[in-house]
């Protein structure tokens, strides 16, 4: 029953490039995705997920390519790694997505690096990657893919998986949880990472500057509409909180808008607001701002008398820019020795300002659009290369934006600096683990945040907000704590991994009197889904915590005998209920029991009404694939197929029949037989109440 507990290990050999902390993870993607078409790896940053990935991918459909999902800015390390591994691959960007160009068609496995992208199911890359993915086995990739809630794991999830993947374990949809069957986790790494130095620092602000402009954008109106004024005055403040040249830069956008919006009004329109948030820009997003500001039904009303103020804001902050920076001083007394050191930043404009002032060559940097050394343009790929490969004459600063706090591997960095925070744990994560991964070169990593300043913390609350997140993956169980479900149940099979497997029937005593029991349901397409549960007078539960104790009472102990008879009946007679319950919820995942949003209904409706015409003409064909249609539309569906149904309802009734004949026929998930693994019955020991 303990090694039943565990989520499964495919028994494919895994290649010989990947190293042996790496077969765990291995074997449990393979066999999560074949089981359940998609599952998320979600190994640290600097684990290696690449190759893990490579190794899966090529065993799901070996004679096709693989087509690989990336940000535009790891494409050469992906074909790379394919190179290495010997794998053919076909990449796409998530930036074609964003503008609604789908991947390539043909056959092949999918991987999704940097999945937690595709948390947000309303965007143009989500959508554009949900009805492509429809009909494909996928495997997603992402250290960090809780960021703001539970939701981001299961939008991410549903690219390739169904809702009702896991309905015969109770769960009736991924929202449920039950994560440990699908989110693939392996071997605890992190003592093979380099270590951690971690310290903050508060730079002081300056009444004639920061608090000035603090007091000014405080004072600026911004919009009578609340949303769009919170969401613009965080813009700027976030802004001020990183540089003079940052605050600037958003005060000179924030005065373009208005006079936008001024020109909109003399020609009787208002500003979209795509235009706001392309202002705003994509980071703010973490603060699940802009969904309220999205659902209004009213276009933005801006307020066009803050022109003046903004204006002087922004003189003012120039003129601070030209100044002394007294936040900048304290980088360059950090940097003043030659250790290889990544500045991150979230604003180009801050890039800009810290190259131009910091003194002494060998600066190099790179933004969303440009990158350099010193003054001198230079490429890209050029400027990483000298901070994964040292050969004199070298750099031994990088300036970056957060596009490079994902997927690189700078194995040369010793000290990472954030010189200002993102507003998540996630993107503190990502940006560290550029340096503090497997490759590194240093036994340590000194790691920095500039913290602002109290007056500029007590309106961002920045620090309360990426403290309340970084619990997130812990609260989910993603974590590397004792609340992550798959460490638990590994846990509970290493435990028992010494132990001769036998099935049958025992008894034991204990502290409380319980049954544990297991048992499996072998489908007749070869399906083998396995069950453990444990009854304690107050119901039956499946948690891994309450299971193992019970487990735990039996190991070691010589006091096991056979069960009495009259134990095992009265016991069998309860597991029976379970066991009804689970082939209930089963079969009823399998007819669509219980599919009742308004575009299932609608298309029930309409597929039975056709079903009609095709019993009434003797259509024993058109009434099959009726039939089929009709028991697709009302199973679990992936976020694609969920589209699709929705783009049905607007087809005539020809072209909604040609939809449903070209469905492929589902395999039977009707159960064969039910098998009993093992029941444990638990009771307590003499003189024990």
């Amino acid at each position: 029953m303990a090694r039943a507990f565990l989520p499964k290990v495919a028994a494919d050999p895994a290649p010989n490039w990947l190293r042996l902390d790496q077969h765990l993870s291995f074997g449990r993607a393979l066999s999560a995705v074949r089981r359940f078409g998609g599952a998320l790896l979600a190994d640290g940053v600097g684990t290696g997920k690449t190759f893990i990935a490579l190794a899966v991918a090529s065993r799901l459909e070996p004679a096709h390519p693989v087509h690989v999902i990336v940000p535009a800015s790891l494409r050469a390390q992906w074909h790379d790694a394919g190179r290495r591994a010997g794998v053919s691959l076909i990449i796409h960007s998530h930036e074609r997505l964003s503008r609604g160009r789908q991947p390539t068609e043909g056959r092949g496995a999918v991987i999704v690096d940097e999945s937690h992208r595709f948390r947000e199911p309303h965007t143009i890359r989500y959508r554009t990657m949900c009805r492509w993915c429809v009909g494909r086995r996928g495997l997603l990739l992402s250290a960090t893919p809780a960021v703001n809630r539970l939701e981001d794991v299961v939008h991410q999830l549903r690219l390739f998986v169904r809702e009702d993947a896991l309905a015969w374990r109770g769960a009736g949809t991924l929202l449920a949880g039950h994560f440990a069957e699908l989110v693939v986790t392996g071997a605890d790494r992190s003592g093979a990472l380099p270590t951690r130095r971690e310290r903050s620092i508060t730079v002081p602000e300056p009444v004639e500057s920061t608090v000035a402009l603090q007091c000014g954008i405080e004072a600026l109106s911004l919009s009578t509409d609340r949303a769009i004024a919170s969401l613009l005055r965080v813009m700027l403040l976030q802004a001020l909180a990183s540089s003079p040249a940052a605050v600037a830069d958003s005060l000179a956008r924030y005065q373009a808008l208005l006079l936008h919006a001024r020109d909109a009004l003399d020609a009787g329109q208002r500003v979209t607001r795509h235009r706001i948030r392309s202002l705003v820009g994509s980071g703010l997003d973490q603060l699940v701002l802009w969904p309220l500001v999205a659902e209004s039904a009213m276009l933005p009303e801006l307020a066009l008398d803050d022109l003046p103020l903004a204006a002087a804001l922004g003189a003012q902050a120039r003129e601070w820019e030209r100044r002394h920076d007294g936040k900048l001083e304290v980088l360059r007394q950090i940097t003043s020795d030659p250790k290889p050191t990544l500045v991150f930043s979230s604003y180009a404009a801050t890039v800009r300002h810290i190259r131009t002032h910091l003194n002494g060559p060998g600066v190099a940097w790179c933004t969303g659009n440009a990158a350099g050394l010193d003054r001198m343009p230079a490429s890209r790929e050029v400027v990483l290369e000298w901070f994964r490969r040292r050969s004199p004459p070298y750099p031994h600063i990088l300036l970056a934006t957060d596009v490079a706090a994902e997927g690189l591997d700078l194995p040369l960095i010793e000290r990472v600096v954030h010189y200002d925070l993102p507003w998540t744990a996630v993107r503190l994560e990502q940006r560290s683990g550029r340096a503090v991964r497997l490759t590194s070169k240093p036994g340590e990593i000194e790691v920095i945040r500039f913290l602002p300043g109290a007056g500029l913390e007590g309106q961002l609350r920045k620090l309360s907000i990426i403290d309340r997140k970084a619990v997130l993956p812990e609260a989910l169980g993603l974590g590397h704590g004792k609340l992550a479900p798959w460490r638990q149940l590994a846990s509970i099979a290493e435990e028992w991994s010494g132990c001769p497997a036998r099935e049958g029937t025992a008894h034991v005593e204990g502290n409380r009197r319980a049954v544990v029991c297991g048992f499996r349901l072998v489908g007749r397409n070869g399906t083998v889904r396995e069950v453990v549960k444990a009854w304690t007078g107050a119901g039956w539960t499946d948690d891994p915590d309450q299971v193992a104790t019970f487990l735990a009472t039996a190991r070691g102990q010589c006091g096991i005998s056979s069960a009495n008879p009259t134990l095992v009946r009265a016991s069998l007679r309860r597991v029976s209920g379970v066991v009804r319950a689970a082939l209930s919820t089963l079969h009823g995942a399998a007819a669509g029991v219980g599919r009742t949003t308004p575009a299932v209904r609608r298309l029930i409706r309409r597929i039975r009404a056709l079903a009609t015409l095709a019993a009434r003409a003797r259509d024993a064909d058109r009434l099959g694939w009726l039939e089929r249609g009709l028991c697709f539309i009302r199973r679990g569906h992936t976020a694609g197929e969920s589209a699709l149904l929705e783009e049905w309802l607007g087809l005539g009734d020809l072209e909604l029949q040609k939809r449903l004949r070209q469905l492929p026929a589902a395999p039977p998930e009707s159960i064969e037989q039910v098998e009993l693994i093992g029941l444990l019955l638990v009771e307590p020991a003499r003189g024990v109440r």
